[in-house]
């Protein structure tokens, strides 16, 4: 559902996602409940406090999507209080379980000391591992990696190679961060 939301992979198409979303919520879904709630989907209250409370239930079932949306939660301060060692370690259960989306947000926290000590290596594997499984921010962030020479030696070509697949996701920043290398020869 979160694909076709996005457009992720995918062609956009918002009436597919919530129809995928609402399917799984009616099936007893916490993590699928609670994005219904986060974004309003029909029949749903569009209600923070209600997806929290969803997304929680799901914690506590041990659902990955469940684990990784109220990381988000807690990183952004969204109906709940920020807190960024609560999200990083919601992120690590997500990621124990091989949820992508948390296994990069994970990355990121440790490439930026969000709730965790920075540790470069432990970004790039994260971005790494993430990658591997064909999601696009992971590919850009691993990009970002390379081109800066943060956590592994710079290399621009790989850089490059790397922008282009997210690139070829249609990750926007990853165009733009193309367009740039190739603007200055790269």
């Amino acid at each position: 559902g979160r694909y076709y939301q996005f457009g992720e992979y995918v062609e956009k198409d918002e009436k597919r996602a919530s129809s995928i979303f609402v399917d799984l919520a009616g099936k007893g879904h916490w993590g699928s409940r609670g994005w219904c709630h986060e974004y309003g989907y029909d029949p749903y209250e569009n209600s923070i406090e209600k997806a929290v409370e969803c997304y929680r239930k799901g914690v506590e079932e041990g659902d990955e999507v469940s684990l990784s949306s109220l990381g988000v939660c807690y990183d952004n301060g969204t109906g709940v209080d920020k807190n960024e060692k609560e999200a990083a370690s919601l992120y690590h259960r997500a990621a124990e379980k091989g949820h992508a989306i948390a296994i990069n947000s994970l990355g990121y926290c440790y490439g930026n000391g969000t709730g965790v000590e920075v540790d470069m290596k432990k970004a790039v594997q994260l971005h790494s591992q993430a990658a591997d499984k064909g999601l696009a921010a992971a590919i850009f962030n691993l990009a970002f990696c390379y081109e800066y020479g943060k956590g592994v030696k710079k290399d621009k070509k790989k850089a490059v190679q790397l922008y282009s697949q997210a690139a070829k996701k249609g990750y926007a920043i990853a165009i733009f961060n193309l367009a740039v290398c190739y603007w200055n020869g790269t």
